[in-house]
């Protein structure tokens, strides 16, 4: 049998304890095949897409951010030349999938 996590954990204080930006933290596993990190974010990341899961973003604390999708793009260069096609605004307590294989990157003011 596989050991299981007893204790909840708190989003919040997992959040205020990360020091660097664009450096996720492991808080747990789902299905031993999803890990669910917290990071903070500051500017603009790398386009990229994951082509075997979604990715899910929650704003915890702080924010606004922005996701910048690219919803035609298949590879990270294509979808740097024109840019988004959306923009999802995610507000404290909003959550937002991205889809398995969309080009994507996080925004932050900075």
């Amino acid at each position: 049998m596989v050991p299981r996590n007893t204790k909840s954990i708190n989003l919040h204080d997992r959040a205020s304890s990360v020091t660097g930006h664009w450096q996720p933290q492991h808080i747990l596993n789902i299905n031993e095949t999803h890990s669910v990190k917290v990071a903070t974010i500051k500017g603009e990341f790398i386009w990229h897409s994951h082509p075997d899961t979604d990715e899910l973003f929650c704003c915890v604390s702080g924010g606004p951010f922005s996701l910048e999708l690219n919803t035609t793009a298949k590879t990270p260069q294509e979808a740097e030349k024109p840019g988004s096609d959306e923009v999802v605004e995610l507000k404290i307590g909003d959550v937002f999938c991205v889809a398995m294989g969309m080009q994507h990157r996080p925004v932050a003011p900075v």
